[in-house]
């Protein structure tokens, strides 16, 4: 019985500690939002250029991605003909 309770103990504070873990987290990404907003705001940048940087970043991010994606088929393909190569040389 006493193995039980010192397992629910431990549950229990593993709990409270990804509870505390997450509110640190979101406090933490509040404050950060909360100085950009002030820099942003203090440097009198326009809403539609901050939009458009954010939208830029996600762009940038997108073609990277794809180019990525892209390499990494050309990769397999090339190694998929070796492959064959290799095996229909050992066949015949």
């Amino acid at each position: 019985m006493s193995l039980i309770m010192q397992n629910e103990i431990k549950i229990l504070k593993q709990l409270n500690s990804l509870q505390t873990g997450y509110r640190i987290k979101v406090w933490f990404l509040l404050v950060v939002l909360a100085v950009v907003a002030g820099l942003i705001w203090a440097c009198g940048v326009t809403f539609s250029a901050v939009v458009g940087i954010w939208l830029g970043y996600k762009l940038l991010r997108l073609v990277l991605r794809v180019l990525g994606l892209v390499i990494s088929l050309f990769v397999s393909l090339v190694s998929i003909i070796i492959l064959i190569a290799i095996i229909s040389l050992l066949i015949f």
